[in-house]
């Protein structure tokens, strides 16, 4: 859609605007960091949406932060040339010199109570900023109180919005498909009558989101994304964190300075305006862009789960991109500052994430307490394998009287800890039980195991002929768990005669020993935060359970049941994990465009998902804050007509100035990863070949969509995505007929997880065929 004629609020009614309404309770906050202490002002970096703030060379950003840290320190120091504008729309707009053609752009506040407080808006050519300056008002919005920037140089508001081709006569998308009203709009979230109008205006869902990003605002932004969805305006304000009006005696000796600081402070104004606390912060800030954004700037929503509490387990949902993570990263700190003398564990499936979380965790906070053991104060990051070897040494010899709890006897010294795969082809092979040929196979065996057998604590025949087996799509009768019975014995036997245990007994082996010993030891913690819940096994689960002591803030727990890639289905009751009430879900997606946003979703029809609660989980209401191209893709007669084509768009790429390191090609395997940079290096492009989810130098990578978890990259490029490699034969002929169909879901999340991958450009390439899973 594009607009020709754009308008603005008149002077009147956007007075009419600010006598409706006062700034809501939400503005309780935490104090500035400088507060009381006159000589030193607080400065806030802000984030100007809909301008495209321009690069800056690395002399210039030296100075940036020059200039920043000194009017921190003292904003009369020499050098500054601090001054207001002429005619400028708000009196509180400022310049400072950063360098002879650059100038910073401010707005200066001078509370009640002799605070001093700048907001910095960037640093901007010399004419381009005193524009900005003269332009532009910080202002608290009199209806929902969020601190805004509101540009004064539109043109006025004509009678009607103008659009090229017939839309003018088209019918309002908002209107008719979601009944919101321009009073919906103006007076329940606060939106000025202007862009009211152009919301309004919009004939599509698409014609919505295209207006975001010029929206000079977070909560305007974000509010747009809701509508366009179709969310109750009763949610959209609860996730702004809209509430209602103070007490009239707050605000009796608040000056218009006080006001807007209040504004500045509201939980919404938190995603575009943040408190420089230290030279580190700001360094992080200006040299990592857009991409340490997270680190800094909060969703409301966000916030709320990041510093709230529960008593018990509480469970955050959400697709891939939807900021869980950094929830849990900003809830470690918190939990560490709150409760400074516990042990606060963040873990997740495996080692490489959780070394991803330590780094992330080191880039927000680089003075967060770390603990380096169970029982010592501070975050301690781990993978959950590696927390239940830790409990393993920490026990001795009570992890062997422990094991007595699962297998009815105590193993011996453990000298080995094997893959949960490990063992079941010998133990079948020397049993041969008379069973079917779809469940005689390691996979069935290793699944029963996991899901059934370990988590009940089965260590003998007759409790193996009673169990429950809920969720196993194989029904077992007498007979046949006779047969299985005797496998699970031969495997036990053949393991304790080699001194090994499996990652998922060892879990299971360290639950016993620490629901007996634990808290008597000290080895319990106060809290624990969940990483990729959805990939944990029972024992996992079972296992930190037993490592977190009941109570308050205990569990938190992140979690996509579409991202699950690895084992099956689990549901957190059956382990003693009960989150009744205590669940929400993030729709929001900060990582990939709208676009890919899409494709990665549509990955997902056909396939009906539950979550860790045994409800039905869809993908309504997901929606992205960024836009960009249509994902593209490339059908080849071979492997080789395929790298071509993803050798000529690298080049291109880097060619346009693309970080080499921030492109990926992924591929279903190891081995066809493996083509693919070969095949690439034939060209004379030259990849990496990662096999684990960390930066590798810099260049491009190859790698799993599997290794991919949890990473993201600027350009990817899906390698190879024909029919017979996804879905992976392989992976179809080991199992049963029964389970054939959740592991079609595996599939079909594994290459969901690969395309939501990309921040920008998503690029899918096969030969011949591609794969049914791409079919609508």
């Amino acid at each position: 859609m594009a607009i020709l004629t754009r308008f603005n609020v008149s002077p009147s009614a956007l007075e009419q605007r600010r006598a409706r309404s006062d700034l809501p309770d939400t503005m309780a906050a935490q104090p500035p960091p400088n507060e009381g202490a006159r000589a030193m002002p607080n400065v806030l970096w802000s984030d100007i949406k809909g301008l495209k703030a321009p690069e800056l060379d690395a002399a210039v950003q030296k100075r940036e932060i020059a200039f920043i840290n000194k009017l921190r320190k003292d904003d009369t120091a020499d050098g500054l040339r601090i001054k207001p504008m002429t005619d400028a729309a708000d009196p509180r707009a400022r310049t400072g010199r950063v360098t002879q053609g650059w100038r910073a752009v401010l707005f200066r506040f001078d509370t009640s109570d002799g605070v001093r407080t700048y907001v910095y808006a960037g640093t901007w050519p010399h004419d381009e900023g005193n524009m900005l300056a003269k332009t532009r008002r910080l202002e608290g919005n009199p209806v929902n109180g969020i601190a805004e920037f509101v540009d004064v140089s539109l043109p006025a508001l004509p009678t009607q919005v103008l659009y090229e081709g017939p839309a003018a006569a088209s019918v309002s998308y908002l209107e008719t498909e979601h009944n919101y009203s321009s009073a919906d709009l103006t007076d329940v979230l606060g939106f000025d009558e202007r862009s009211a109008r152009l919301l309004l205006a919009a004939t599509s869902g698409d014609e919505v989101l295209a207006l975001v990003d010029d929206f000079p605002n977070a909560w305007q932004q974000h509010a747009a994304l809701a509508l366009a969805v179709g969310d109750p305006l009763e949610k959209i304000r609860e996730e702004l964190a809209i509430g209602t009006r103070p007490a009239d005696d707050a605000d009796h000796d608040l000056t218009e300075d006080d006001r807007i600081l209040r504004a500045l402070a509201h939980p919404a104004a938190k995603m575009q305006f943040t408190y420089i606390e230290s030279d580190e912060s700001l360094q992080r800030i200006i040299e990592e862009g857009n991409l340490g954004a997270w680190r800094v700037f909060l969703h409301p929503e966000q916030q709320r789960y990041a510093m709230g509490h529960w008593n018990g387990p509480f469970r955050l949902t959400g697709g891939a991109g939807t900021g869980k993570t950094v929830v849990l990263l900003h809830r470690a700190r918190h939990l560490a500052e709150v409760d400074a003398g516990s042990t606060v564990v963040l873990t997740t499936f495996t080692r490489a994430l959780a070394e991803n979380l330590k780094s992330d965790l080191h880039a927000l906070d680089p003075s967060a307490p770390i603990s380096e053991a169970l029982g010592k104060p501070g975050i301690l990051v781990r993978g959950v394998d590696q927390l239940a070897t830790a409990v393993r040494f920490k026990a001795g010899d009570g992890f062997a009287a422990a094991s007595a709890a699962i297998f009815g006897t105590r193993c011996g010294k453990v000298s080995q800890v094997t893959s949960n795969d490990d063992g079941w082809a010998s133990a079948l092979a020397a049993v041969a039980p008379s069973l079917p040929d779809s469940i005689a196979h390691p996979a069935f065996f290793e699944q029963e195991y996991l899901q059934v057998i370990l988590p009940a604590r089965v260590s003998e025949a007759d409790e193996y002929f009673s169990v429950r087996r809920p969720g196993r799509g194989v029904a077992l009768d007498r007979q046949k768990r006779v047969e299985v019975w005797k496998v699970v014995e031969a495997y036990r036997a053949n393991a304790r005669q080699a001194g090994t245990v499996s990652w998922a007994e060892q879990a299971a082996i360290a639950a016993a020993w620490l629901d007996e010993a634990g808290s008597a030891v000290g080895v319990k913690v106060g809290h624990v935060l969940v990483d990729e819940g959805q990939d944990l096994s029972p024992a996992h689960w079972q296992f930190l359970r037993a490592l977190a002591a009941p109570g308050e803030d205990d569990l938190f727990i992140a979690e996509d049941t579409h991202q699950r890639i690895y084992g099956q289905h689990v549901v957190l009751a059956r382990y003693g994990i009960r989150i009744v009430g205590r669940s929400r879900r993030l729709t929001l997606n900060y990582r990939t465009t709208e676009q890919n946003l899409k494709y990665a979703l549509g990955v997902l029809d056909g396939g009906e998902y539950s979550d860790s609660e045994n409800e039905g989980e869809g993908t309504g209401g997901y929606r992205s804050a960024r836009r960009g191209p249509t994902p593209s893709s490339f059908a080849g007669a071979d492997d080789d007509a395929q790298v071509q084509h993803i050798a000529e768009l690298i080049t291109s790429w880097i060619d346009e100035g693309v970080e080499p390191a921030g492109i990926a090609v992924l591929a279903r395997t190891n081995d066809r990863a493996a083509a693919a940079r070969d095949g690439l290096n034939r060209h004379g492009i030259v990849l990496n070949h990662i096999k684990s989810a960390q930066r590798d130098g810099d260049r491009p990578v190859a790698l799993t969509m599997h290794t991919a978890k949890g990473m993201e990259f600027n350009r990817v490029v899906l390698f190879d995505v024909s029919d017979g490699v996804m879905p992976a034969a392989h992976a179809l002929q080991k199992l049963p007929p029964e389970e054939h169909e959740d592991a079609l879901l595996r599939e079909r999340s594994l290459l969901y997880v690969a395309a939501s991958r990309a921040r920008d450009v998503l690029v899918v390439t096969w030969k011949g065929e591609p794969s049914p899973l791409l079919q609508p």
